[in-house]
């Protein structure tokens, strides 16, 4: 008997703690079946959502297919000279410098395409780059279209990824003010060693008046390089690339082969850790051609990030043509604010030594992208 009473009295004080618990619990299970019922008709909502935006050919969301951006880059200018000549380049004034409208997507599971729409001012708009690319086998791709021809670096930037304002009087003294875009067609064959080189051919129709232009329709212009890259340690990194192009121009004789060669180089340093925002860039590129005389140029530039949104770059160019045996040599200093991927500030100063002439210029330039925005190629 004394056992039971000693049971009754237990049961008894911990009648209500069980009652609570029986509530609580019952309150538990009914919140968690309403919580599955929540996650079902989630779960529900997305597949009818993804069912409407399914590729057929390549299982990618038409959301984004094909992925659009504008990039837009507003320019104040100041030049020492020319002020009273309204044709001058770089003139002194307010600007838009470029507006880029970008589409890219996949075709199928074969085929990307890329395109670039530019234009310069508020006017001439027109097709910039258009360039189709397919994977074939693991190691080999192609490419067709309207291509920015991998000769040096700079050459196949489009202008809001420059790192200056002011393009290098060795890329205008070599390729001319526009630089190398060639419709052509083209192979990469990836090497199979253990870090990154690539052999690139190609075939291009030759347009530039300042290196090709053959007046005869099989007048084409052929292109080959070689791009290598390494990893000299965890935080620092090389590439070294040899592009050599030649093909028939508007010339005779001895003359009517024009041969370009370009070469760069460029490590960059981005610390592990806390200290990553401290990047280190060096990168130098020398081009020369021959079209009835020779030209070359070279130019080498330091880019340091000293915050977590701050760059300052420095650079020296200079160019040398061998007819009037004139030489260039352009110096600028930039500070650029980037408070994300798609904004930044720059101010930029240059001074040119063109022609025993000396010119000032300062540049105050703001770049946006609007939608979109794929990371530049290394």
């Amino acid at each position: 008997m004394k056992t039971f009473g000693i049971l009754f009295l237990l049961l008894g004080f911990f009648y209500s703690s069980i009652n609570a618990y029986a509530i609580s619990d019952g309150k538990t299970r009914e919140d968690i079946k309403q919580l599955e019922k929540r996650i079902k008709q989630l779960e529900s909502g997305r597949k009818n959502s993804q069912s409407n935006n399914i590729s057929t050919a390549t299982g990618l969301s038409r959301s984004f297919n094909p992925a659009i951006s504008l990039n837009g880059l507003l320019l104040g200018t100041y030049n020492s000279e020319g002020n009273d000549n309204s044709s001058q380049s770089n003139k002194t004034g307010l600007s838009v410098q470029e507006m880029e409208l970008q589409l890219a997507g996949n075709v199928d599971t074969w085929l990307r395409i890329k395109s670039t729409f530019s234009m310069e001012g508020t006017e001439n708009f027109g097709l910039e780059e258009l360039v189709g690319s397919g994977l074939i086998t693991n190691n080999l791709s192609l490419q067709v279209g309207k291509i920015f021809v991998p000769i040096g670096k700079h050459n196949q930037l489009h202008t809001h990824g420059q790192p200056f304002v002011a393009t290098p009087v060795s890329n205008e003294m070599v390729l001319g003010e526009e630089g190398m875009k060639e419709i052509g067609f083209g192979a990469s064959y990836l090497l199979p060693v253990s870090f990154f080189s690539e052999i690139n051919l190609q075939i291009l129709e030759g347009e530039n008046a300042d290196l090709f232009a053959s007046t005869v329709n099989d007048g084409f212009a052929y292109l080959t390089r070689s791009a290598n890259s390494f990893d000299l340690s965890d935080e620092t990194t090389m590439d070294a690339n040899l592009a050599y192009a030649f093909g028939d121009n508007s010339l005779t004789g001895a003359y009517k082969t024009t041969e370009v060669l370009g070469v760069d180089i460029r490590f960059k340093h981005k610390p592990l850790g806390r200290e990553g925002y401290r990047t280190t860039i060096w990168q130098s590129e020398f081009l020369t051609s021959t079209r009835e005389q020779i030209k070359t140029g070279f130019y080498t530039y330091l880019q340091q990030q000293f915050a977590k949104r701050w760059w300052a770059q420095g650079r020296y160019s200079h160019s040398y043509q061998e007819s009037d045996r004139s030489d260039q040599n352009q110096y600028s200093l930039a500070l650029s604010y980037v408070p994300s991927e798609f904004i930044e500030t720059k101010l930029e100063y240059t001074h040119l030594n063109q022609y025993a002439a000396d010119e000032n210029q300062l540049f105050l330039r703001f770049y946006f992208t609007l939608g979109s925005h794929k990371g530049h190629s290394y």
